[in-house]
Order: structure tokens, then sequence, then C-alpha cells
């Protein structure tokens, strides 16, 4: 074999091991990223999540199911089996199911090894938790999330960011939460250079907040409710062939509330996903 073709098949190489280890769908853990699974695909993923705050916690078990309608269009379901916890009170039960959908509208690959990627996403979620249990497993409320997700991802570095809008609906209480911007931005990287069908490894910085507005009951607006925080924290994504392990933690960097409201302490998330 000649030199010009043992080079080629070289390069070719390594650009189809770089670009079969997006299939594993690497992004951030508290944000979103552009991926889509492949086409008649299914990604199940079992995810728990906890919320600290002062004198009371949120804890939620969830239920994720991905199915690929194309390469680029995908639609998923989650269900939250939930547990809060609010000073001597606690509930525990199903809470509010969403419905999701994304579309990648743009993916360019490049001969060294990077993807860029960008894609809408939308979401409704159904007002399935139990509302009369004290503290409430739900909003009461049908609920409404559109956003742009983009990222960058090349052999050693990763790059992610996010810019959603949820719009809140009024439950039969006639309470209705602010609506809310929320928003993330990541940055991640590959330590160690392994082949498509060994372990892999990806460490994330990530920095995420929400600019929400006061809830309105009855038509007046709620003083000790709405405001702006933003969290960061480190985490982690552990893949091997068709099998991820993803966790996190983060801590609010500024909790500029209106009037007087509990503030988080922490955030922790830790799941296992597998694509079939």
């Amino acid at each position: 074999m000649s030199k010009k073709w043992k080079k080629w098949l070289s390069s070719a190489s390594f650009v189809f091991l770089a670009f079969a280890n997006f299939t594993q769908a690497h992004g951030p853990i508290f944000g979103t990223g552009p991926h889509t699974i492949y086409k008649d695909g299914v990604g199940i993923e079992l995810k728990y999540e906890r919320e600290q705050e002062q004198d009371g916690n949120e804890q939620a078990l969830h239920l994720h199911a991905t199915y690929g309608l194309t390469a680029d269009w995908a639609v998923a379901l989650e269900v939250p089996q939930v547990k809060k916890v609010e000073e001597d009170q606690q509930a525990s039960g199903t809470g509010d199911v969403m419905l999701q959908t994304k579309w990648r509208f743009y993916r360019k690959d490049f001969a060294e090894g990077r993807q860029d990627q960008i894609a809408l996403l939308a979401a409704v979620k159904l007002p399935t938790g139990d509302t009369e249990s004290e503290p409430s497993l739900g909003s009461g409320s049908t609920d409404i999330i559109a956003g742009l997700t983009l990222g960058r991802e090349s052999r050693t570095l990763y790059y992610f960011a996010d810019l959603r809008y949820r719009l809140n609906g009024e439950n039969e209480k006639y309470l209705k939460k602010g609506n809310a911007w929320l928003y993330g931005a990541s940055f991640g990287f590959r330590p160690w250079l392994n082949e498509y069908w060994e372990q892999d490894t990806v460490f994330l910085l990530e920095l995420f907040g929400k600019q929400q507005e006061k809830a309105v009951l009855n038509n007046q607006e709620l003083e000790n409710t709405g405001g702006h925080s933003t969290f960061m924290g480190p985490s982690f994504l552990w893949s091997y062939q068709n099998w991820m392990i993803t966790g996190g933690v983060s801590f609010p960097v500024q909790q500029n509330l209106n009037g007087e409201q509990e503030k988080q302490q922490y955030q922790f998330a830790l799941g296992i996903e597998q694509h079939l």
C-alpha cells in the first residue's frame, strides 16, 4: 500500500472515531444540548435529582424515554416520582409529566474531528402532579417551554449554550407562576483520548440560571415570588459503548430573590442512560 493511501486511511479512521463518539450524546447535566438520537433509536434514562433549601428539599427520580423520528428530530416523555419536604410536612408521588421534542436544524462536521450543532426545542408540562397534598407535588397548570441550544465538540474540548423561555399557565386556584427565562453555558474537556469501543470520560463546568417574574394570584402580584438565580458547578459524563453515567453538583453564585423567600443551598444530579 502506498504512503498516500496509508495517510488517507489513517486520517479517515481518526475522523470516524472522533465522530463516532458524538453518538454517545455528550451534553450538559443541568442544561440542555443540541444532540438528537439516531433514526428509530430509543434512549432510556433514569436520573435522580435533589434540590436542597434552608428548611426543606425536593427529590425526584425521572424516567426519561427518547425516540428518534429522524436523525435530527426526536421526541421524549419524562415522568418524575417526586418527594418534597418543607419543615415538618412531606409528600411523595408522581409529579408533572413533560412531553418534549427537539429538532436539530444545523450540523457541520470538520475534518479535524470537530462538530457544530444547533437545535430548537419545545416542551409541554402537564398538570399530573397532586396539588392537594402538603406540600404540593405539581403546579396544577399546563406550561410551555421553547428555546434554542447549540454546541461545539472536538476530540478534547466541548462548549454548550442554551436559552429557553417558560410560559406558565394558571391553575384551578387562579394562581399563575411567573414566566421565566432559563439560560445555561458550559465548558468541557476529555482528559484521555480513547478508542470508540473503550470507556470515555468528559468533565464539564456548568453555569446556569433563571430570571423569573412574580407570581400572580387573582390578578394580584405576589411580592415574595420571582427573582434571579444563578448556579455553577462541576459535572461528568462516563460512557462505555451504548451506556452512560452522568452526575454533577452545583452551588448558587447569586440569588437575587424578591421579598422573603427560602434560598437554595445546592443541586445534585446522578443518572444512568442506555441507547437501544
